[in-house]
């Protein structure tokens, strides 16, 4: 795959983004493109800066120097309310859900920033309010289907397995049809069959809806299997950019030697395979 950049085909630009909290570098002029329609991973060591940047991205921090472009616009200081209006969805490493509502009701909510109507429409439920409803709730039951959790749609999700809620939430952010979704760790605490599970989501959202998808992942198999494009943040800076074969078949440079080490045998054995195909 060519990683030529095609500035036509680029969604969100990051230029030259340093973050600090009371003088601790958090990130360090951090560049990078994300382009329209692609899957990418940002990875490296806990404490790197990946959630950081993910903050910096959906407007939850507004980072001292550097500028974001978004669908062309420089972006300026924003809330996370602001950026999803705009079309930037996220997922959170600790599952943050309506714990005593249920299923539909955790992914309507994802639903808010699409509805019309003003609070006295809504308060009333009457005429154009509830016909307003009724199309928001047809896309939330479309979404439960594509999801597959139809068994669940009325359970509370404080009574649902971590796996499950990690799904619902996943379901929450795709209700606000984003254009670039952000998933903070969206394997954390899943076992074998829920993270191959979630993987057939996140591939079928990115090809199905079409959506620009950034993760931030430790499964570095999972990493492997899904992204095009890697880049890698060790304390706050970019160390390297490119795709998951290009940064693992160096042998000279640090990123290599960086990669190999967090790859399990089974990943490098399973690489080893994928650079001998190509």
């Amino acid at each position: 795959m060519s990683t030529e950049n095609n500035s036509s085909d680029i969604i969100l630009s990051v230029d030259h983004i340093s973050l600090a909290f009371r003088g601790v570098k958090a990130l360090t002029d951090i560049n990078f493109d994300i382009r329209e329609k692609e899957i990418l991973a940002i990875i490296g060591p806990n404490g790197a800066g990946k959630t950081s940047m993910l903050n910096v991205i959906n407007g939850f921090y507004h980072p001292q120097q550097g500028q974001i472009h978004f669908k062309g616009l420089h972006r300026k200081q924003m809330r996370p309310h602001e950026a999803a209006v705009q079309g930037i969805a996220r997922t959170f490493q600790n599952v943050a859900l309506f714990k005593g509502m249920s299923t539909l009701n955790n992914i309507m909510a994802g639903r808010n920033l699409k509805m019309k109507r003003n609070l006295f429409w809504q308060a009333l439920y009457y005429g154009p309010a509830r016909d307003e409803e009724m199309e928001h709730r047809l896309e939330a039951e479309k979404i439960i289907d594509f999801l597959e959790i139809q068994a669940i749609r009325k359970t509370p999700v404080g009574q649902l397995p971590y796996g499950l809620q990690k799904r619902v939430e996943l379901g929450r952010a795709l209700a606000m049809e984003p254009d670039l979704l952000l998933l903070d760790e969206p394997m954390a605490g899943m076992n074998l069959e829920e993270k191959q599970d979630m993987c057939r989501f996140i591939l079928d959202i990115n090809e199905q809806y079409g959506t620009t998808i950034v993760l931030i992942e430790h499964d570095m198999g999972v990493v492997m299997d899904l992204s095009e494009r890697l880049i890698v943040l060790d304390y706050g800076r970019k160390i390297a950019e490119g795709t998951p074969e290009d940064l693992a078949r160096s042998k000279v440079s640090y990123t290599g030697q960086y990669l190999k080490n967090i790859l399990s045998p089974r990943e490098r054995k399973t690489l080893s395979q994928k650079k001998g195909s190509i």
